[in-house]
């Protein structure tokens, strides 16, 4: 039972019912937003369902607690000062890796806006959080919050199976687990996720509808755009440094207001680490699961790479 309780298991069990999900819902479903919006419906129901079997305490385990309604403000805030940090490690990763969500998320919105960011925005930001941060971390930060945070969001980035997608998403889930202990509360980090990736979608539709803009989401303006890659990060790196900066104040500022700032402080004290409980942070469940998700990212990068 104790396994089965275990983060490990989880990652593990998350793989393969995701993948069971996607290849039946695709299968019986043809609109591919409302197949999302199923899977996304199924993961939920499935990890409740997880937690009434393992006995835990819903409210506690997610860490439901109120938030400061001044830090919701500064999290919206946050959410666009992440952006210019988030989008140079996205245009750094485009030099290793094939972008292969930019060209989807384009066609994706041919169905509409609403429904888009009803499957891309609103559902991910509860539902990831629920089992990324809800349920996975939860289970790792018991033995340090810091490994915690890292394996999590080592997991996180994999499970989107494409290697362009998890360097940014692993960036993203290291900022969504400080920012899930400044606040003690599962809310502010669904807030966070689902107005980052809800903005993303804005962007991009207002680029395919404005013409002067439109054109720049067209293939061959990307492949040009390669050659000069190099120049665009050096010019970027002042602002995702300033970025940077901006968002740890954020989270400082959002701490203080949530009465946890203190709390965080002591996560940089060599002599209070050293009492943190020495447990294994993952079990080897976890570092297979993630080998399955290097396979298959790895795998598609050749599919896309030979096409």
């Amino acid at each position: 039972m104790a396994y089965f309780k275990s983060s490990g298991f989880f990652c593990l069990f998350f793989v393969f019912i995701f993948w069971f999900l996607s290849i039946t819902c695709t299968m019986f479903i043809t609109n591919s937003q409302i197949s999302t919006i199923a899977i996304y419906l199924c993961l939920a129901v499935i990890s409740i369902v997880y937690l009434v079997l393992c006995g835990s305490n819903i409210r506690q385990r997610l860490r439901l607690h109120k938030v400061n309604l001044l830090s919701l403000f500064l999290i919206l805030i946050l959410s666009a000062a992440i952006r210019p940090l988030t989008g140079f490690v996205s245009l750094l990763s485009n030099m290793f890796f094939r972008d292969m969500v930019s060209s989807s998320v384009t066609s994706e919105l041919s169905y509409g806006l609403g429904i888009v960011l009803i499957s891309t925005a609103l559902l991910p930001g509860i539902v990831e959080e629920l089992i990324f941060r809800g349920i996975i971390y939860s289970g790792m930060r018991k033995a340090d919050p810091i490994k915690g945070i890292l394996l999590s969001s080592l997991f996180f980035g994999l499970a989107h199976m494409n290697f362009q997608q998890f360097c940014y998403a692993f960036v993203l889930g290291i900022i969504l687990g400080v920012l899930l202990e400044a606040t003690d509360s599962l809310y502010s980090t669904m807030l966070l996720h689902g107005v980052f990736n809800g903005t993303s979608l804005v962007l991009t539709y207002m680029m395919t509808r404005i013409p002067s803009l439109s054109g720049m989401t067209s293939e061959e303006t990307v492949q040009v755009s390669m050659s000069s890659t190099l120049g665009t990060l050096a010019a970027l790196l002042p602002f995702a440094v300033a970025s940077l900066i901006i968002s740890v104040l954020l989270i400082m500022a959002i701490a203080h207001l949530n009465g946890r700032l203190g709390y965080l402080k002591t996560w940089f004290s060599p002599r209070i680490r050293r009492t943190w409980p020495k447990e294994k942070a993952a079990s080897a469940s976890y570092f297979v699961a993630v080998g399955i998700c290097v396979f298959f990212a790895a795998a598609t990068e050749l599919l896309m790479y030979f096409a």
